[in-house]
């Protein structure tokens, strides 16, 4: 039809333009303007493309053509429903006037050209606000904020337009003018006037504008509304004769409206509409004004409808013409609105209401058939009207509208609800509230599946579209997770071109309902809900990669990567959201923590499992977090609350400094003002410190820590005493770690630090740690006033660098021999005052200077001083692994016979005195247990551990004693241990599956690798690139730093987004996407104190065989749990009774082989080329394939089973 009314319209101008040349050159403005004034912009559009190519346009309408391009964009934007549809066309209308200037810069209208420029800023800043009005808390201040400035970006215009017309006005004399004598003079001086008056009410206008970027009702809002409302009274008092100064007053009035004076701004319209002139502008200034009188008759404080319709009514009568024009759809939708309304009215006739109600459809109907802000809520009114009217008849609606409508409507008041379930005071309200609005949100997706059943060809797609969503966001409200991510992720894929927006919001939607259903879900099903999430946001970042939509989709990403245990693949997420996004600063602080945690967790692993590009991550976080650090402090005063992710970076970014041995530049990060990380971590004296956050005792520590190391490498003693004793005050204080376990763990850090710069390959700066530490320790320890916890942490960091220097027998053994003179100290001082040594730290520390003894090779001499610990704590955890683990380091010295120790480590034994070692056979059996009866995770690190220590020592015994029934049952407790061992974390898999592959080159055969048993969650693993460990020693205390101070609720929602979609009708949202943090797991028992309460079941049996322990030295784990009797002479051996490994399921002895066969067959497999191996082991294969099946088919079958079962 519209293309109907451009060939008419085209083809009577064309008539016009070939009979009355002259004439018509003159109607082509007059023309477009029309077209315009009936909002038929892309018609005008077009029409200018056609006698811009057209070669007989005259000259001076070919210069102006971009001139008028852009009045029609400006004016077509207004018409457009989303944001940014409007922002693309008024930026088009900007490009139009560039080049209109560029191409006529001389031209009478280039100066005219620069206020409408202006002009056109401020629509855009009017998108921003319309932005605003349909987003969340944090995105509506960022519109806000962008209105604020393109309002002052077009008042920098229209201040310099005024500045020049006030010159050129002023330029004329004061005195009058005689317009027959002069009248070249009387018009320049009118035209100065009236550009000088039209430069004034520009600037009022951005007063206004501006008052709009606040929220209504607020004190910035008031206060601009009333100084917008004086600049109009100061234009009108000076211009009161003229229509300028007219406009100025309706202004004026407007103003009085919006701040709830309805009374003063009716009293200014009615004396505007009382206005004697009938010129065409006046007319036009009228039927403004009329429309501002309709809206504050028609508001709730009035509700003076039946004058409303009277008025509209008269109007439309009297203009028939103008109708269609957008002072005409505006009266017409308040002659709509106040005709619902008055049927709404109680006491209006049955009769007159349906009357009334078809009259209000009617004219919702004609607003609704033309683009622009009436569109929408329109809309809704045809189908509330139309609902209303079939309900009236019963049944369900009978056509999409209708349906559609309702739909819109129901999901309009859900808010109403939801205020309702949040405002219940007691749980059996909320409870009642809760049910009526799930009933109402569930009658509100039937009544949206009806509109979508009824869709057909003729139904708008945009409307259908729309339609979808709305189901999909009630979906959401009502948890309905996957329906809700399913037909999110639908409209995303499917939409129609020009539904652009409604598919954004849908796929984020999308997102929020997999994120929904994944705290819903239970932890093991969670991986499938991370596939989709990260998919929906590669889906949302590749589809619209400049939208806001698209970063915070990258943020989710990379949360949802740093969640599952790949930083690295997080920081690349968080390093792509673009500089000019509000969330670029968070998104570089988030990819630096991120690019550090993968660095200290790639370098905690063994050389040959680290990342090619695991050398640039360190550098990569130094430029992220530097970056982020930066533009952090540049936005905030330097007498403001430091936020805290800025001093977890700053944290990290020293850590980074004294890794690389810049301990200077570590004190200045962090000590030095603005936003000191000491001054945001201290706490007054006394004041407990949180249990999370950045001044909790966990991260203070590290932070003390980090300073304490810095100033040893800057060999600044004194300062270093200072750090040492806010570290021990930090420790000690209430809710902090205790200050024995603090030290053990910086003496860990120490180590971590030195195995970090092996693997870096950085000799020089292990020197350089080594001697800094023991210049510093030899000083502490010479001096007289020690403490308790001074002597502890010599004795840990001097155990540290032991460890770090394993390579290097010699010196690994003085280190050694000076961390065991500090415990001995302990111990010294101990004995002479009987209380040097606090709370239940007495058996740690001996058992501290048992494993130094040992590390030492004083076997005899730590089993001495174990014995009496061994007697008092037979049922600890700790004191039985270190036990056996003496065993096992002693079996593995080489010294005599020593191998036989192997067995007693495996099997236990009884000490002088009936102090019992009870050995890694029963200890696995007893943390199995309690593992499986308690559920406590802390156990399985000291599980895994006595595992694997139980399968090494019966491999070294077989390899000692050149048996292989040892290693044959060394494999066979090894492929037991993977079969009953299910989701094992990567790290215990690759230990006991590089053991098992040992086992069997020992033994001469192909190594395969052991079988990995998974649930299903572990499958999440293989959907992207390599996970790393998530929780190292490294990097636990760091990510402290990355935690938010407090919890997000866990119902509806996760710490990392809380969503609301935004919707066209006005219903707000909310995406909150919280500070970025792993969690660090559960942590172990301190080493030195020991649990009064912990008991071990006594009346479990013993286990079948006993079982081996690390190479080197093993690592005592702390957690609390229990340790039964071990198994006597007197005890019959169980495996004696179980059928042995040598023996197939068949009951045939598997062929043994001799030391010499053994030899031969490893000589032969290093001859082979990687080809033989690989055919080899595809004969095995198959060989072993074609054995199960012969077994499964001779096994005994019951009655009926045939062999096909």
């Amino acid at each position: 039809m519209r293309l109907f009314h451009f060939v008419s319209i085209v083809s009577l101008f064309t008539i016009l333009t070939f009979v009355t040349p002259t004439y018509a050159e003159e109607q082509y403005l007059e023309f477009i303007q029309g077209l315009r004034d009936k909002n038929y912009h892309d018609i005008a559009l077009e029409y200018l493309t056609q006698i811009e190519s057209d070669k007989e346009t005259p000259k001076e309408i070919r210069e102006l053509i971009p001139f008028e391009r852009a009045m029609t964009l400006m004016m077509f934007s207004r018409t457009q429903k989303l944001p940014q549809d409007q922002e693309e066309t008024l930026n088009r209308a900007l490009a139009q006037l560039a080049l209109f200037t560029k191409q006529s810069p001389n031209h009478p209208k280039a100066g005219t050209a620069n206020t409408e420029r202006g002009k056109i800023i401020l629509e855009k800043a009017e998108v921003e606000i319309r932005k605003a009005q349909t987003s969340d808390l944090v995105k509506k201040k960022e519109y806000q904020a962008a209105a604020r400035k393109l309002v002052a970006q077009a008042r920098a215009i229209f201040q310099k337009a005024y500045n020049l017309h006030e010159k050129t006005w002023k330029s004329f004399p004061a005195t009058f003018i005689d317009k027959q004598k002069e009248p070249e003079k009387y018009a320049a001086r009118a035209r100065a006037e009236i550009q000088f008056m039209s430069a004034q009410l520009d600037l009022a206008q951005c007063t206004y504008e501006e008052a709009q970027a606040y929220d209504r009702g607020s004190a910035d809002f008031n206060r601009l509304l009333k100084k917008a409302s004086e600049e109009y009274a100061k234009i009108h008092e000076r211009y009161r004769s003229q229509v300028g100064g007219l406009y100025a007053r309706m202004w004026q009035g407007k103003c009085f409206e919006e701040q709830g004076e309805l009374g003063r701004a009716l009293g200014i319209y009615n004396e505007l509409l009382g206005h004697p002139g009938k010129s065409q502008p006046i007319k036009q200034l009228k039927d403004n004004i009329l429309q501002f009188r309709l809206i504050c008759l028609n508001d709730d404080k009035k509700k003076d409808y039946q004058l409303v319709i009277n008025e509209a009514e008269q109007w439309l009568k009297d203009n028939r013409s103008r109708s269609r024009t957008a002072i005409g759809q505006g009266i017409t939708w308040e002659l709509a609105r106040a005709q619902e309304a008055l049927a709404n009215t109680e006491g209006v006739k049955k009769s007159d209401q349906e009357r009334i109600l078809r009259q209000a459809l009617t004219n919702a109907r004609f607003v609704n058939a033309f683009r622009g802000k009436y569109r929408d809520v329109s809309r809704l009114m045809v189908g509330r009207i139309n609902a209303r009217l079939q309900g009236n008849s019963g049944g369900d609606p009978k056509e999409f509208e209708t349906a559609y409508g309702l739909g819109q409507d129901r999901v309009k008041q859900t808010k109403a609800l939801k205020e309702k379930v949040a405002a219940a005071k007691t749980s059996a309200d909320k409870k009642k509230a809760q049910v009526e609005l799930n009933q109402y949100m569930e009658e509100t997706a039937r009544l949206l599946k009806i509109a979508l059943i009824l869709a057909d060809e003729k139904t708008d797609p945009k409307e259908l579209d729309h339609a979808r969503f709305l189901l999909c966001y009630t979906y959401y409200n009502l948890r309905r997770s996957y329906e809700c991510a399913i037909l999110g992720e639908y409209i995303a894929n499917h939409h129609h071109k020009d539904s652009a927006q409604i598919a954004l919001d849908a796929a984020y939607l999308a997102l929020a309902g997999f994120l929904q259903a994944y705290n819903d879900s239970p932890k093991e099903q969670r991986y499938v809900d991370n596939q989709h999430m990260e998919a929906i946001c590669n889906l949302i970042a590749t589809k619209w990669p400049d939208s806001d939509r698209a970063n915070d989709a990258r943020i989710q990403l990379g949360n949802i990567y740093s969640q599952t245990e790949r930083p690295a693949e997080a920081a690349k997420w968080y390093s792509q959201v673009p500089k000019t996004a509000p969330q670029y600063v968070d998104a570089q602080i988030r990819a630096g923590q991120a690019y550090w945690n993968s660095y200290l967790t790639a370098m905690s692993r063994a050389s040959d499992a680290k990342p090619e590009d695991v050398n640039q991550w360190e550098k990569l976080a130094e430029k992220h977090l530097k970056t982020g650090i930066d533009a952090t402090q540049k936005s905030i005063p330097p007498t403001a609350k430091t936020p805290e992710n800025l001093t977890a970076a700053k944290t990290s970014l020293a850590q980074i400094a004294l890794n690389k041995g810049n301990y200077q530049e570590a004190i200045d990060i962090l000590t030095k003002d603005p936003h000191s990380v000491l001054k945001a971590i201290h706490l007054a004296k006394g004041k407990k410190r949180p249990a999370k956050g950045v001044q909790s005792s966990e991260f203070a520590n590290l932070v003390y820590q980090l300073q304490l190391r810095a100033y040893i490498g800057l060999q600044q003693i004194d300062l270093a005493r200072k750090a040492m004793k806010q570290l021990e005050e930090s420790a000690s204080g209430s809710g902090g770690e205790s200050i024995t376990d603090m030290y053990r763990q910086l003496g860990e850090k120490i180590t971590e630090e030195i195995e970090r710069l092996k693997s870096a390959g950085d000799t020089k700066r292990i020197d350089d740690v080594r001697k800094s530490l023991e210049t510093f320790l030899t000083d502490i320890f010479k001096r007289k006033d020690q403490t308790y916890g001074s002597l502890v942490w010599i004795g840990e960091t001097y155990y540290g660098m032991g460890q770090g220097a394993k390579e290097n027998p010699e010196v690994a053994r003085k280190y050694y021999d000076k961390a065991a003179a500090a415990f001995e100290e302990i111990q010294k001082r101990q004995d002479a005052s009987g209380d040097f040594i606090p709370g239940n730290f007495q058996v740690g520390i001996t058992l501290r200077l048992v494993n130094c003894k040992r590390q030492q090779g004083e076997y005899e001499e730590a089993l001495k001083l174990i014995t009496p610990v061994l007697k008092e704590k037979d049922k600890s955890p700790e004191v039985q692994f270190e036990a056996a683990s003496i065993l096992q380091d002693w079996a593995g010295s080489g010294q005599g016979d020593s191998h036989k120790k192997y067995m007693q480590a495996i099997n236990g034994m009884e000490l002088e005195g009936g102090a019992l070692i009870r050995g890694w056979a029963y200890l696995t059996r007893i943390l199995q247990s309690s593992i499986a009866s308690t559920g406590r995770d802390d156990l399985k690190k000291m599980y895994y551990d006595t595992q694997y220590n139980k399968i090494e020592a019966r491999r070294k015994y077989g390899i000692a004693i050149n048996d292989s029934k040892e290693l044959e049952k060394a494999k066979y407790e090894t492929n037991v241990f993977g079969q009953i061992s299910v989701d094992l974390p990567d790290d215990v898999w690759e230990r006991f599956n590089k053991l098992y592959r040992q086992i069997q080159t020992d033994m001469g055969e192909d190594p395969v690798d052991l079988e990995r048993r998974q649930t299903a969650s572990e499958t999440v693993a293989a959907n992207g690139a390599k996970q790393l460990d998530a929780e190292t020693p490294a990097n636990t205390q760091q990510k402290v730093a990355q935690q938010p101070a407090t919890e997000a609720p866990a119902q509806g929602g996760s710490n990392t987004m809380l969503f609301l979609v935004v919707i066209l009708l006005g219903i707000g949202g909310a995406a909150a996407f919280y500070f970025f943090g792993l969690k660090p797991g559960k942590k172990a028992r301190p080493s030195y104190q020991l649990a009064s309460n912990v008991t071990m079941p006594s009346e479990i049996p013993a286990p079948p065989a006993p079982k081996p322990s690390q190479p080197a030295s093993a690592k005592s784990a702390k957690p609390k749990a229990a340790v039964d009797k071990p198994r006597t002479k007197a005890e019959p051996e169980k495996e004696k009774r179980k059928k042995s490994p040598e023996q197939s399921e068949s009951g045939k002895e598997k062929r043994k082989l001799t030391p010499e066969q053994i030899a031969a067959r490893k000589a032969k497999l290093a001859k082979m080329s990687p080809e033989e191996i690989a055919a080899r082991k595809a004969a095995i294969a198959k060989k072993k394939a074609a054995q199960a099946k012969q077994q499964k088919q001779s096994r005994p079958r019951p009655d009926g089973e045939s062999k096909d079962a």
